[in-house]
């Protein structure tokens, strides 16, 4: 059984008199522990897709299901709730908090969850040991370089343990060594953890990566290939 089943879904944006057909009833089903790429050139409508996936933004038809549930029929206060307890989110920008620490980046998450606290130190810190921060966890964004800010975000995204992780252009602020680094990581914990990723992107090495690629054009899939 599919994991994410996208049923001819449509999204549509305005800009002054201007309709631009972001997505045009695109249909995918993904299954669980899948480290699957969705890419395409700018404009191919593949951030969308994974913001309409993300709960982040509304669908103009059709429907998606994550584990059988639809979710165009949430309103605001479930979208919230269902993105906090089954979605992780990992940003090419991190969007780290500046003025926490690693350890405050990262345990913030699970303070917002009924979860007592010695719980949430025990999961924080062997987190952030999992992605080779250890020694770290009282550091600022600032004092950190690029790399291991983007491992504070997947730790971040991995500590409340979601099903489903949703990564916009992860490596885009890396350099190649370091953002190869970065994937190497995250097909770890796929394979650890069975978590399912979800990139978008338009570098080749997260193309190359993926256990499976789907193409985008033009708000359309023009390819999906399975690796494995």
């Amino acid at each position: 059984m599919s994991m994410i089943k996208i049923e001819k879904v449509s999204r549509n944006y305005k800009t002054g008199e201007t309709v631009v057909k972001a997505l045009k009833e695109v249909s995918l089903e993904v299954d669980a522990g899948e480290f699957l790429s969705i890419a395409g050139p700018s404009g191919s409508g593949k951030t969308t897709l994974l913001n309409l996936i993300g709960c982040i933004d509304g669908i103009d038809s059709g429907e998606i299901y994550i584990n059988d549930q639809p979710i165009s029929g949430m309103d605001k206060t479930q979208k919230t709730t269902f993105r906090r307890n089954n979605l992780g989110f990992i940003f090419q920008t991190y969007n780290l908090i500046p003025v926490l620490s690693a350890y405050e980046n990262v345990s913030f998450v699970l303070s917002l969850l009924d979860i007592p606290a010695d719980e949430i130190k025990r999961r924080t810190y062997e987190v952030l040991k999992e992605v080779g921060l250890e020694g770290m966890e009282n550091r600022r964004p600032a004092k950190l370089s690029g790399g291991q800010q983007q491992r504070i975000a997947i730790a971040r995204a991995l500590v409340k343990n979601p099903q489903i992780i949703l990564a916009d252009e992860p490596t885009a602020n890396l350099d190649s060594k370091t953002g190869e680094e970065i994937l190497k990581l995250m097909k770890k914990m796929n394979e650890k953890h069975g978590t399912t990723f979800i990139f978008s992107t338009h570098d080749k090495m997260v193309m190359e990566y993926a256990s499976r690629l789907v193409l985008l054009h033009d708000g359309s899939i023009v390819s999906d290939e399975r690796r494995q």
